[in-house]
């Protein structure tokens, strides 16, 4: 797969969930998020299987579309970032373990992405969560002033 290339669709129904719990969390470890309440269930989906990696090799452009960020060889694992398709601020991966050499340790949803990491990403994170992230971003700013 040559960067740029379109790497597939994420197929799934879409299931909207207002308020998040921890049960919900287990019966769905594979949703993708395409908005603050609204994540695709990936079950019939080989999407259910991309991984995290903080300097990933695939992004979402749009809601389900997954576009090569760099050229992937066959064999090897397709991956994503995924803070940038997550919401919800319970949300968490204690540790990362992709290994690249700017891993931040602990996979967290947009929110808990540092202003400058959002800044530096921002191509590849979809609409909706640029917008979750500044609303969020906003909030918390006028707080401390």
């Amino acid at each position: 797969i040559t960067k740029g290339q379109k790497v597939g669709i994420i197929e799934g129904d879409v299931e909207i969930i207002k308020k998040w719990t921890p049960a919900l969390s287990l019966k769905s470890p594979n949703w993708i998020g395409i908005g603050r309440y609204s994540w695709i269930n990936t079950k019939k989906s080989p999407f259910r299987y991309i991984n995290h990696s903080c300097q990933p090799n695939t992004y979402i452009v749009g809601k389900r579309t997954v576009v090569a960020l760099s050229d992937i060889k066959e064999g090897q694992e397709v991956t994503m970032d995924y803070s940038f398709t997550e919401s919800d601020s319970g949300w968490s991966i204690e540790k990362c373990n992709c290994g690249s050499s700017n891993c931040r340790k602990k996979i967290g949803p947009i929110t808990s992405l540092s202003l400058s990491t959002f800044k530096k990403n921002i191509s590849l994170i979809p609409q909706n969560f640029k917008k979750i992230f500044l609303v969020d971003y906003r909030k918390l700013t006028a707080v401390k002033k």
